[in-house]
């Protein structure tokens, strides 16, 4: 292997053209084949918030907090904040952990970086939930709740960003070693919908029960305060406090680390593994 290949394994902008390609090529492929194309990206999610919002704010009558312009809740512009931060980990999660093995036999003939794929799958992911971010500030601008809070969206959008790819990249890993872990992944990340204030507001779960903490510990999950700081800035039009933006800078750097830790003993050499 030449030198300018080992020197450059850790370094991804060295990648930035194949992270593209691949990026590309999930983007191509997603809805290929289907009448609607990339229509479908904006329809599922739309379906979605339409049933939930008519299950939980018509029959179980979840009462959202109030905009941050002072005007009643709207429940469904609630909730679509929380679907869509939501769906940004459970689809790049689901979609990544698969990424290494679906480019094994490219893996097996030359040597790529294991980040590259995962990289390339982000991207595309992302793309779809910047459209769906895009329509609901597209809603909140139609309903006049707007405030200068907005300006840390990009801050947020990036740092939710690598939380998801550093620990997509991990699980993305070790589902080459063990590869019940997708299947086992996939169940944990429908449990976390629920256990995650996306449908109701933390504050509508008891503070204890039998002795156990349970909205301290619901709230205190990483999905949680992503989630939480989104509303906070976007539908409350409330700066985070201190302490949010600590746990979400703590869970994030966790993330990479833990993945830089699992690449360098399990990640370098992936093709011989796979």
């Amino acid at each position: 292997m030449s030198t300018i290949t080992r020197n450059s394994r850790g370094n991804p902008w060295t990648y930035r053209q194949l992270i593209w390609s691949f990026a590309q090529r999930d983007l191509k492929s997603r809805f290929r084949g289907t009448f609607l194309g990339w229509l479908w990206s904006l329809v599922l999610p739309l379906a979605t918030l339409l049933i939930y919002a008519a299950v939980f704010s018509v029959i179980i009558r979840v009462q959202p907090p109030p905009l941050g312009d002072g005007s009643p809740g709207i429940y469904a512009v609630w909730l679509l904040v929380g679907m869509v931060t939501y769906n940004f980990f459970a689809t790049g999660v689901n979609m990544m952990i698969p990424s290494l093995l679906g480019s094994g036999t490219l893996l097996q003939k030359i040597y790529l970086p294991s980040y590259v794929p995962v990289i390339g799958t982000a991207i595309a992911i992302s793309t779809q939930v910047l459209i769906e971010f895009a329509i609901l500030l597209v809603v909140l601008i139609i309903i006049g709740n707007v405030g200068i809070t907005w300006v840390l969206f990009p801050l947020l959008f990036v740092m939710f960003f690598i939380f998801v790819v550093a620990l997509a990249m991990t699980l993305s890993i070790l589902n080459v070693y063990a590869r019940d872990l997708q299947q086992i992944v996939g169940v944990i990340v429908q449990l976390l919908f629920f256990l995650s204030p996306v449908i109701y507001p933390v504050e509508q779960i008891p503070e204890e029960w039998k002795g156990i903490p349970v909205r301290a510990i619901m709230a205190a999950n990483p999905i949680a305060e992503f989630i939480t700081a989104f509303r906070d800035v976007l539908y409350g039009l409330t700066w985070p406090d201190l302490g949010q933006i600590a746990a979400m800078a703590g869970w994030t750097a966790a993330a990479v680390l833990l993945a830089w830790w699992v690449y360098l003993r399990k990640g370098q050499d992936i093709g011989e593994a796979i």
